[in-house]
């Protein structure tokens, strides 16, 4: 899936657990930026990403195949774990904008291998850039709004 597609899924997921998260004003930024960050780290791994081609990430990009180890749920786990352990608010945030990558991407053509290392891949039936991805991203974005002003009401 395209970038702003994983943004999208990862803003409606900020407004569904913004509630849920420890009541302070900066709490509730870290885990904002943390969601929004983690949705755009998987794609690290691919050369023509918006932010894989900058030469930074080539050496990961080296050890790598796009939609490999990056791309599973194991990675966020362990990642998550690590953060936690450093810096415990980030984690949620962290957590949830990683799997909301990872689940988008879950349902394109390609597909990802979720449980790495085993074999077992999740594929779906949307082309990455294509016409059901645009669909999906403006609903997203709709309900977006949506959820965004009955959260501000309520």
């Amino acid at each position: 899936m395209l970038l702003k597609t994983h943004f999208a899924l990862g803003i409606l997921m900020i407004i569904i657990f913004f509630e849920h998260v420890q009541n302070t004003f900066q709490n509730k930024l870290i885990f904002v930026i943390m969601v929004i960050v983690a949705t755009a780290i998987p794609d690290l791994d691919d050369s023509v990403s918006s932010f894989g081609r900058y030469m930074i990430f080539r050496p990961l990009q080296f050890f790598t195949k796009h939609r490999g180890i990056v791309h599973s749920f194991t990675i966020a786990v362990v990642l998550s774990f690590i953060i936690a352990i450093y810096w415990p608010v980030a984690s949620l945030g962290f957590f949830i904008g990683y799997s909301v990558h990872l689940i988008t991407d879950s349902f394109t053509i390609t597909g990802i291998q979720p449980f790495w290392p085993l074999k077992m891949k999740s594929r779906g039936w949307i082309h990455s850039g294509g016409r059901i991805e645009e669909s999906l991203f403006f609903s997203l974005i709709f309900i977006d709004i949506i959820l965004f002003f009955i959260v501000i009401i309520f």
